[in-house]
């Protein structure tokens, strides 16, 4: 809900879509996208696809077909709610799903982890460069 009010509130889009189902793949919603400006134009931001952290084993192993689904296609997959979970963990599910996406990044609002390369991708505006890790590193440590 943060990064979404940060958006609308320093960027303002037209429409912002999220897609709630969780049962979606990215291609289907690239598709349908696509379809859509054959009668208007418009632009089609990056597709993020969000995985829980702390529930990623019993997601993954309840569906990890759509959830490579969703990843393959995505722009961008950020591992959220990485604050409750520690790098040993994290380091486990960047292993299991580089195979599936280009990276994984982890995200946490309330420590503001990985916020600003959200932003950046979503409004196309370059982010200061911070690795993930030492950001997150940071992050736990105040």
């Amino acid at each position: 809900m943060a990064l979404k009010k940060e958006l609308k509130r320093n960027h303002n889009p037209d429409f912002l879509f999220i897609e709630p189902s969780e049962m979606v793949v990215t291609q289907e919603i690239r598709n349908v996208l696509a379809m859509g400006r054959r009668d208007i134009s418009y632009e089609i931001g990056p597709l993020i696809t969000l995985v829980n952290g702390p529930d990623f084993d019993s997601l993954w192993q309840d569906r990890s077909f759509l959830m490579i689904g969703q990843m393959k296609d995505a722009d961008l997959v950020a591992l959220t709610r990485s604050d409750l979970m520690d790098e040993r963990s994290i380091h486990e599910i960047e292993q299991r799903v580089t195979a599936h996406a280009s990276s994984l990044l982890p995200l946490s609002v309330p420590c503001n982890v990985g916020v600003r390369k959200v932003m950046a991708a979503v409004t196309g505006q370059p982010s200061r460069k911070l690795e993930a890790s030492a950001e997150y590193q940071n992050a736990r440590k105040s």
